[in-house]
């Protein structure tokens, strides 16, 4: 039990060191340390293009960041703590550089050279341990939605690409066409395979759009936000010229959080599976 206690720690630490493995993240949880923000509002704050690239960051940070009565992000008391440590480590890395360079002015002495070297390995050591429990932790998300898959689209989604997507849709969403189906759609038609796709972050989110009805092309395309509550009705609705629908956001970046060409996602109607080629605006 005690084992089990310790291993669940770790996992939650992990956690932590992923949410916070992105600076866009942390400009996140900076912006909302002064108050709660919307969707939009934190959206033009933190000068985030895409409403979908906004919503995986928010994923990722979730447990960090909460919504308040009214419906605004704000940060929790674990979000409080996280930043915080963040703040520390920035005012240490400063007050470090200062004391770096008061010290090359001075020249070093033997005993700095060595408390220096100590302070190197016992970072060294940190990080080390910080990517041991992020592998792991990658490794019992993995395992975990290997055990919960319950249908043919989540296996052939993994079979065909093996990657695990971020999301902002939950077990109680069922458009027609699935999560998993969307990400086979999107992904075959860009042409990507488990090979070529491998190191790449995929995200799927579910999103409300709406594109002119006098128009031949999609690239009208608008997306409006994400969907917060399942709907009785998938199917597109038309009116004054405007037809509104529930749109899949597919969305492949690489490492270091930039999205791949030719737009870097694809945009699937959630009702038909119908690919909208153009870029939307937003």
């Amino acid at each position: 039990m005690e084992d089990e206690t310790e291993v669940e720690k770790d996992r939650q630490r992990a956690e932590v060191f992923d949410a916070l493995g992105h600076p866009t993240r942390i400009v996140i949880l900076k912006a909302l340390s002064e108050g709660a923000l919307g969707f939009a509002d934190l959206k033009k704050k933190t000068a985030i293009e895409s409403s979908g690239h906004l919503q995986h960051h928010l994923t990722k940070l979730d447990g960090l960041i909460k919504t308040d009565e009214y419906g605004k992000y704000c940060l929790s008391d674990q979000g409080k703590d996280a930043l915080l440590t963040v703040q520390t480590v920035e005012n240490a890395s400063k007050w470090r550089t200062k004391e770096t360079e008061k010290i090359h002015s001075r020249r070093f002495s033997s005993t700095i050279v060595l408390k220096s070297v100590s302070l190197l390995l016992a970072a060294l050591l940190i990080v080390s341990s910080a990517i041991a429990l992020f592998e792991y932790n990658q490794t019992m998300v993995l395992q975990k939605e290997f055990n919960k898959l319950n249908g043919n689209d989540a296996a052939a989604y993994y079979n065909e690409f093996g990657l695990i997507p971020s999301t902002n849709v939950n077990s109680s969403f069922s458009p027609p066409i699935s999560m998993y189906q969307a990400l086979i759609i999107a992904l075959k038609a860009e042409g990507w395979s488990k090979t070529s796709i491998h190191g790449m972050k995929v995200g799927a989110y579910l999103m409300n759009g709406e594109t002119e009805t006098n128009t031949t092309s999609w690239f009208n395309t608008g997306i409006n936000g994400p969907v917060t509550s399942p709907p009785a009705n998938y199917s597109d609705v038309y009116g004054n010229g405007v037809i509104y629908m529930y749109i899949w956001e597919i969305t492949v970046e690489n490492a270091t959080g930039i999205t791949i060409p030719p737009w870097g996602f694809s945009l699937i109607d959630a009702s038909t599976g119908e690919i909208l080629h153009n870029p939307p605006l937003y």
